[in-house]
């Protein structure tokens, strides 16, 4: 994984002059896209001047140019007889849904707010949020069905494509448990409970969560004919000292504790360890970056990070799945089973009391 100790002097000085310019790169690479110069030329058979590409999307020759050029340089696109075209690299920046959803989420909600990653790295708190959005909230999460259009947009549709990947095959996995009561801690808007609910009919589940989001997922509940299996319980998730609902089946945690610190993911193992029944168990799923089969997932994973500590919370960041063999121990739990590779690289942990 990120072996690059064979790049040449040259290479390597190259390679860090894209990181030296990657903010500009991706802005400019964005408007490739947003502007309509990458669907042109995917859709032209011929390459075209820069006259052609400026008419057809209706743009000045000079901003066409600056464009172009950084499309060039980035490898996006080719440049042969005062000609331009789309090459493969074009080609995913404009097609690819992963490269989509993580160049939207990073333009509409990290972009103005990583601008302040060193003051939010030295205080721990997402000084970013603050300044981008306008706001004195300690995270991003009670604003998430606030934020302005585009950002809440992009906020969802990456937080979706990287779960939805997962969640058909976790659903089907987890309607198989006879689960007869479930906590659904972060639940969000409903989307896991309402999903596992259709599908296990014998199933209630309780979101946990701030109280913005329940009310938005007992009124899709209520919208699905789920208002009987589907309950809210708002709770401040982060303080340690209100119990979870207890006696229960399971506790879900999907895609949840990574947006913690690690003193925090402790505590919020150990409340759920507290709210089993005798038999129950704790279901962990995470995309554990050191669990990658290839180095995209790992290369995203690690540098979701700075997006937690500057937008998110100001602690948290992506784990590895041997930092959370330590956490689950220190909570009391023990891990009785892992599944790799579901969807974009998730892992089930499933945990019961030690």
């Amino acid at each position: 994984m990120f072996d690059f100790s064979k790049l040449t002097a040259a290479e390597a000085l190259f390679e860090a002059q894209k990181i030296a310019f990657g903010p500009i790169v991706f802005q400019s690479a964005r408007l490739l896209r947003d502007w309509g110069i990458f669907k042109l030329l995917q859709d032209n058979k011929q390459a075209l001047t820069i006259q052609e590409i400026a008419k057809e999307c209706s743009l000045s020759e000079y901003a066409t140019e600056v464009l172009c050029e950084s499309g060039f340089s980035m490898g996006a696109l080719d440049f042969k007889d005062n000609k331009y075209s789309l090459t493969q690299i074009g080609y995913f920046l404009l097609n690819d849904e992963m490269t989509k959803a993580n160049m939207n989420y990073n333009h509409d909600v990290n972009y103005l707010g990583l601008f302040y990653l060193d003051e939010s790295l030295k205080k721990e708190k997402p000084v970013g949020l603050h300044k981008a959005f306008n706001t004195q909230e300690p995270t991003i999460y009670p604003l998430l069905t606030k934020l302005p259009d585009k950002a809440k947009e992009s906020w969802f549709g990456f937080d979706h494509f990287y779960s939805d990947a997962a969640f058909k095959t976790l659903v089907d996995i987890m309607a198989k448990k006879d689960i007869n009561t479930m906590l659904d801690v972060g639940g969000n808007t409903g989307k896991w409970a309402l999903a596992l609910a259709s599908k296990s009919p014998n199933t209630t589940i309780t979101i946990l969560d701030h109280q913005e989001q329940i009310d938005v997922a007992l009124k899709n509940a209520q919208e699905a004919g789920l208002e009987d299996r589907v309950k809210g319980y708002p709770l401040d998730l982060l303080d340690h000292t209100k119990p979870f609902p207890d006696n229960v089946d399971a506790v879900w945690m999907s895609q949840f504790l990574d947006c913690f610190s690690k003193n925090d993911i402790v505590n919020l193992l150990r409340r759920a360890k507290n709210a089993l029944n005798e038999n129950g168990k704790v279901y962990i799923v995470e995309p554990f970056w050191d669990r990658q089969s290839h180095d995209i997932g790992a290369y995203i994973l690690i540098n979701t990070s700075q997006y937690f500590n500057a937008v998110a919370n100001g602690k948290s960041k992506m784990y590895r799945a041997s930092e959370f063999q330590t956490f689950t121990q220190a909570a009391g739990l023990k891990i009785i089973e892992e599944v790799d590779g579901l969807g974009f690289g998730h892992t089930l942990m499933v945990c019961e009391a030690l």
